[in-house]
C-alpha cells in the first residue's frame, strides 16, 4: 500500500515546518527516506555502531552535522545518506522538511527532510553502509510503522524529570526495534502529516508531546 501518495506528497511539499533558533546548537539534518518496491514502501533507518561518538547502538535516519561543503542542510541530508548508505542524490525525490527538532544530549538542531526512492530492482534495497558508523540497515515496512499497535511511551530525562514521550517498538523478522529520542519525534510529525490527509486515526497524545520538545 502506497501512503506516500499524490495527495500526501503534495501536503510534503506545502507544509510550514517550524524552526528552532541555532543558538549555540551545532547545525545538522536527516533524511526520512521512504523507498518504494513494487508499490509497498519502507521506512529506511539505521541502527548505529558503539563507535561513533554520540548516540551509540540507537536507531536513526541517516544525517549528520553541516559541513562547510554544505550549500544548504538539504545537501547535508543527501550527501550523508549517501555516505552512510551509499545512495546516489540523484536517485531521491525529496518531498518536503519537517519540524526542526533538537538533541538534547548530543547538542545539534536537526532539519529533517523527507524523502522517497523508488526502487527498480530488489536488489537496491540493499544499501551499501559506512561500517564504522552503522552497524545495520532497517528497511521496516511503513505501513506496520504508522499501526497504533506499535506506539508505546518511552521516559526520557527532561530538565532533571523523567518525561514520558512517544516511541515505537517495531516486529520485524522476529525481532523488535526500539525507536525512541529525536528520530520518533520526527516520525510522529511524519505520520501526523500522513494520517491527516488520509484521515486516518491520528495519534493526538503522541503528537501534543512533541510541544514538550520544541
Amino acid at each position: 500500500m502506497s501512503l506516500i501518495n499524490q495527495k500526501v506528497s503534495e501536503a510534503l511539499r506545502n507544509y510550514a515546518p517550524s524552526e528552532i533558533t541555532l543558538g549555540e546548537m551545532r547545525d545538522s539534518a536527516v533524511l526520512a527516506l521512504i523507498a518504494e518496491w513494487e508499490s509497498e514502501q519502507f521506512m529506511v533507518l539505521q541502527v548505529r555502531t558503539q563507535t561513533v561518538a554520540h548516540h551509540k547502538g540507537e536507531i536513526s535516519f541517516p544525517g549528520g552535522a553541516r559541513d562547510a561543503t554544505d550549500k544548504n542542510l538539504r545537501d547535508t541530508a543527501l550527501r550523508e545518506t549517501n555516505e552512510e548508505m551509499g545512495i546516489d542524490p540523484e536517485s531521491i525525490e525529496i518531498l518536503g522538511a519537517l519540524n526542526d527538532c533538537q538533541t538534547y544530549v548530543s547538542g545539534y538542531r536537526i532539519r529533517p527532510f523527507v524523502g522517497l526512492m523508488v526502487a527498480e530492482r530488489e536488489t537496491e534495497l540493499s544499501f551499501q553502509k559506512a561500517e564504522r558508523e552503522v552497524r545495520d540497515v532497517l528497511v521496516l515496512p511503513l505501513e506496520t510503522m504508522m499501526s497504533p499497535e506499535v506506539r508505546i511511551w518511552h521516559p526520557v530525562s527532561r530538565d532533571g524529570e523523567m518525561v514520558p514521550t512517544r516511541a515505537y517498538l517495531v516486529p520485524n523478522d522476529g525481532e523488535e526495534y526500539l525507536i525512541w529520542g529525536a528520530t520518533a519525534r520526527i516520525l510522529t510529525n511524519l505520520f501526523a502529516i500522513i494520517d491527516q490527509v488520509e484521515r486516518r486515526e491520528l495519534d493526538e497524545e503522541g503528537s501534543k508531546n512533541l510541544e514538550l520538545f520544541a
